[in-house]
């Protein structure tokens, strides 16, 4: 094999790799999108099926960039692909891949936003009902006293 045909088979792959890493983006963004919507209505057993989705989606991503890290090393204007359409096409899901991670990346702030105001409201309403219970307990203790310490004994002694 030639060395240019080394290298278009190179750039062939470096294309396969960034398609595939630009899917696993597009699968985190929507699993994103879907975590957001199961905080906001509270639905946790949904909420942990997608978070379990999308760690499997992330360790692919992971292995994306794995794969990806030869290429990193290499000089772009050196590379040699089977034509202009190739090219742009790498370079568009490059640029695409990386706008879709600075959306992840804000989806994933957001969401951590929503599950500490959703940890607080809990907090919260924990507190409430400790208060309440707290209270009524106190209520019932003092309210309980007086009628002991103030029976009145009716036997006598004569």
């Amino acid at each position: 094999m030639s060395t240019a045909e080394s290298s278009t088979t190179d750039t062939r792959r470096l294309l396969a790799l960034v398609d595939g890493k630009h899917d696993c983006l597009v699968r985190l963004a929507e699993s994103c999108r879907q975590q957001q919507e199961l905080i906001e209505s509270g639905d946790i057993t949904q909420l942990l099926g997608v978070l379990a989705a999308k760690q499997r989606t992330l360790g692919e991503l992971q292995e994306f960039e794995r794969e990806l890290d030869p290429f990193r090393h290499d000089d772009p204007q050196r590379r040699v692909w089977s034509g202009d359409a190739e090219r742009l096409r790498c370079a568009s899901l490059a640029e695409r891949s990386a706008h879709l991670l600075s959306e992840i990346l804000d989806g994933e702030k957001r969401c951590e936003e929503a599950l500490r105001r959703r940890r607080d409201d809990a907090a919260g309403q924990l507190a409430a009902v400790q208060s309440a219970g707290a209270t009524r307990g106190a209520y019932f203790d003092s309210s309980a006293a007086p009628y002991s310490a103030s029976t009145l004994d009716l036997t006598s002694d004569r």
